[in-house]
């Protein structure tokens, strides 16, 4: 919404047909651009249009670029520190600067502050499905995921936006959700896994006693049963190193069978983003109004994460590895067909339709995708996985809003290097990536014997 595009409709008191007709008069005249737009975005206060609206797009580019820090400096943070303390510290941050933003003066600060507000973003992307998983039975894990997501944020954040009218006002309100989930989290605590893996046992029985009590699940000789599994992790600790273990980005690569899955999660994760925020920052070129197209790709991605929701929750073979399977298929369908479009000179409802369900399909991706990888690494290097992942997430949402500049050489051929980008996450995919429904969580990474690195790991 921040960084949509005015449509030129006159200069001065002439009306103008788009950029052309209106470049033309401006070098003779140098009138007064009139502009048309259903929400005040940087581009209109700040008066970069035509070609200088290329400019705010670039700066996506570099907002993302702290998207990407943060989720790399949290995952690392929240597996030394704490998932509830990395969480805490990326919502205050992201209200802080979020607040300062709406003050910009110019493009320049808008650029600096929301970079920085990318980067807690970012944090609190990496960590959030972390924390949930490791709080969450294994049952019960992509119902909630699903149900409870980005989606429904994309129905209600149009209304919002429609709400606030300005980028500035939606920058206030933005930092008032944040402030909001502060206090939320200050109502949780810490992940009882993270604890025992870290050696604080007695905390996590704590937790882990009061969590069967408030779940009604307490029975008197649950507390020996888990002082028994409690004794049996202390010695797995203790056996493992003498030590405190800091892990580290590398060990993700320890083994080649980690080495095939975790380049696969990145290739693909770089793939979804790619196709995703492409295809939402070209939004403003679909016809109708922006806000009921952002509604409508919310409630589709909504709907498809609650049917997926219920035959995952129902049906024992429906398993992740089919979710992803199915969700690229119809991703890859849907741009091979907008392509063809494109490439025959049509378009119009066609590519909307397209758009809506290419995004809907990704959304799963995303969900499937992030909860695969939870489940698949051990605790000791799970939140380092899902950061890894996200940060190079970030490589594909950073380049993706100059895809489009290739309409200036053909419309269609945008749509065909995505067809492409779907096409290598769906073969690679298939071949190196497990089943993970139903998997018990690991807590420990495999011995050094079976590493690549031997005991220099």
């Amino acid at each position: 919404m921040r960084s949509a595009t005015p449509n030129v409709v006159g200069c001065g008191n002439n009306i103008v047909n788009g950029c052309h007709e209106y470049n033309s008069l401006k070098n003779q005249s140098g009138c007064t651009p009139v502009l048309e737009y259903q929400f005040e975005s940087v581009q209109v206060e700040f008066n970069y249009i035509c070609d200088d609206a290329k400019k705010v797009k670039n700066t996506i580019t570099v907002q993302t670029f702290g998207v990407l820090v943060g989720a790399a400096v949290f995952g690392q943070f929240s597996d030394s520190f704490g998932r509830r303390k990395a969480l805490i510290i990326s919502c205050v941050g992201n209200a802080i600067f979020n607040l300062i933003s709406s003050y910009s003066p110019d493009l320049s600060f808008f650029i600096i502050w929301r970079t920085i507000a990318g980067v807690f973003a970012g944090g609190i992307t990496v960590v959030q499905m972390v924390y949930m998983v490791e709080n969450i039975p294994r049952h019960h894990r992509m119902w909630i995921q699903n149900s409870i997501t980005w989606s429904p944020n994309l129905i209600l954040f149009p209304y919002v936006a429609y709400l606030a009218h300005d980028w500035r006002t939606l920058c206030v309100v933005i930092s008032a959700a944040s402030v909001l989930s502060f206090f939320a989290l200050m109502l949780l605590e810490e992940s009882p896994r993270w604890l025992v893996q870290k050696g604080n046992l007695e905390e996590a029985r704590r937790l882990i006693i009061k969590i069967r009590k408030i779940d009604r699940l307490y029975l008197e000789e649950f507390e020996e049963q888990l002082d028994d599994v409690l004794k049996i992790e202390a010695e797995k600790l203790a056996r493992s190193s003498k030590k405190t273990k800091k892990y580290t980005f590398i060990h993700l690569f320890c083994t080649w069978k980690m080495i095939a899955q975790t380049m696969t999660f990145i290739i693909g994760i770089i793939c979804t983003t790619f196709i995703v925020y492409a295809l939402m920052y070209n939004m403003e070129k679909l016809s109708g109004s922006l806000y009921w197209n952002s509604a409508a790709i919310g409630a589709s991605r909504w709907i498809v994460n609650i049917l997926v929701s219920i035959a995952d929750y129902k049906l024992h073979w429906f398993g992740r590895k089919l979710i992803n399977i199915l969700s690229m298929t119809f991703t890859l369908i849907s741009l091979g067909v907008m392509a063809g479009y494109m490439y025959t000179g049509h378009g119009g409802s066609v590519v909307a339709i397209g758009t809506t369900v290419a995004i809907a399909m990704c959304s799963q991706l995303f969900i499937a995708k992030y909860l695969m990888v939870n489940e698949l690494y051990p605790t000791a290097v799970r939140n380092l996985a899902v950061s890894a992942v996200s940060t190079m997430s970030r490589i594909g949402s950073m380049f993706s809003p100059q895809l489009f500049y290739l309409i200036d050489i053909a419309e269609w051929i945008p749509y065909a290097v995505l067809v492409g980008f779907q096409l290598v996450d769906l073969i690679i995919f298939c071949i190196f990536i497990p089943e993970t429904k139903g998997v018990h969580l690991e807590n420990h990474l495999p011995p050094k014997h079976k590493r690549i690195f031997g005991k220099r790991s």
